[in-house]
């Protein structure tokens, strides 16, 4: 069923200059990141041949979300948005150049730069996410949110498919080296922005009880300031508006079935398949081109279909693609496979994302979003965490299998209940 909604063009949202920047930054800064991001898990494989080894870099640069996810947007949301960021990238930039020092005296010192790097990133999250709903009205936020994640997705293609390459041909230490760079990068285009965030009047159709206490927190923020007053007001948003609840009610039981599939694929792609560090970085570009083509029809037609239909399709899509991968380790199968799960991951990711830029009053961005992130992540915690320790047990292709198996059992039900008659939301009210 389609919606009312107009269809934007997406190249139109470039005329924005703000928004074109930060689409430079961050197109320069992810690709630095893919390099790096293969680099590391190559480097932990070879060094330990551990699939909990590998497991551990996803829990530990996913470990600070739990810490000081939700403090970090309640800072958000009282800081200056332009120099959060920069000054995020330029911390990201010092502390990436020093794993090249650290691989040579203990993998344990390589984690916690890991750690106190996505401790930085929390503050840069929430502050970029804030950024697009200020540039852009509601009904741009989804086509502009959609360019966004594409254009980063160019840099997975990119990235990963030299990523193998130079693993090969140049010192791993270098990566780093190079990806410090792109965060400098990074900073000065987001210096050059002339963006001024403002807590504007909040969407329609967000819950008036939420809007109320944002609008109340904005008028006492500086007068009374109180972090974990903060927290609990951007968890109480949450709660209160029942569509942001249930949708991320129900996506953090999604990536607790299978979001520990990703930190696998080094063991999958090296082990189960055979294939070499090459082989690996164009199974992850493949994966990339997917979530680009599927970021990209987003942005055209998204707004034609509801959120929810997009949603739920993409997680019974990514549960019967990951079964199929446990079941037939086949690399030819996985190209195909990890392209079509990159367009799942788009059919599901980037309206929930939507979703929580529409649907947020401008006072409370940084906690909801932050709060988004650490409860996600701790559910990415609990599947990595359970998925390594499957996989060193029991091998990587029965822990494949299974984990697609529980997604697309409870995907289904999840499409059952919602089509049943008279039947409840699956993720809240029907957003067109």
């Amino acid at each position: 069923m389609t919606s009312k909604t107009t269809t934007v063009r997406p190249l139109m949202l470039l005329k924005e200059r703000d928004f074109s920047l930060l689409l430079i930054g961050q197109f320069i800064s992810a690709l630095g990141d893919k390099l790096h991001y293969i680099a590391l898990g190559v480097l932990v494989y070879r060094l330990t041949g551990s699939a909990l080894e590998v497991g551990k870099i996803a829990l530990v640069t996913f470990l600070p979300y739990l810490l000081f996810g939700l403090i970090a947007g309640a800072y958000v949301d009282r800081w200056n948005k332009k120099r959060t960021m920069v000054l995020a990238d330029l911390l990201r930039a010092g502390l990436v150049s020093l794993i090249p020092l650290m691989i040579g005296y203990s993998l344990n010192l390589v984690y916690l730069v890991a750690f106190l790097s996505t401790t930085a990133n929390l503050f840069f999250g929430p502050a970029k996410m804030a950024v697009i709903p200020t540039l852009f009205n509601k009904e741009k936020i989804l086509a502009a949110t959609s360019l966004a994640e594409s254009a980063e997705n160019v840099t997975e293609i990119i990235g990963y498919a030299l990523a193998g390459v130079i693993t090969v041909l140049m010192r791993i230490e270098n990566v780093f080296y190079l990806d410090a760079l792109t965060f400098l990068v990074s900073a000065g285009s987001i210096l050059a922005m002339h963006f001024r965030f403002e807590a504007d009047e909040p969407e329609t159709g967000t819950d008036k009880d939420a809007v109320t206490d944002a609008e109340n927190h904005a008028d006492t923020n500086t007068a009374t300031p109180n972090i974990f007053q903060d927290i609990r007001e951007g968890l109480a948003y949450i709660r209160q508006t029942r569509l942001l609840a249930v949708t991320l009610l129900t996506y953090c039981l999604v990536l607790l079935l299978f979001s520990g599939f990703n930190p696998l694929i080094f063991v999958y792609a090296l082990k189960a398949l055979g294939v070499t560090p090459v082989g690996l970085g164009v199974l992850e570009a493949t994966a990339a081109v997917g979530i680009t083509v599927g970021s990209l029809g987003i942005s055209i037609w998204g707004g034609r279909f509801k959120k929810e239909n997009l949603i739920l399709s993409g997680y019974v899509l990514s549960g019967l693609i990951i079964l199929l991968l446990g079941i037939y380790p086949w690399y030819p199968l996985a190209l195909a496979g990890f392209f079509l799960t990159g367009i799942s991951n788009a059919m599901f990711l980037l309206p929930i994302q939507s979703l929580f830029q529409e649907e947020t009053a401008a006072p409370m961005r940084g906690r909801v979003f932050s709060a988004r992130f650490a409860l996600t992540r701790v559910a990415y915690m609990g599947s990595v965490a359970a998925m390594s320790l499957a996989a060193n047990h029991v091998g990587v292709e029965k822990t494949y299998l299974a984990s697609g198996l529980a997604l697309l059992m409870v995907s289904l039900v999840l499409v059952g209940v919602r089509a049943r008659p008279g039947g409840p939301s699956t993720t809240g009210p029907k957003a067109a």
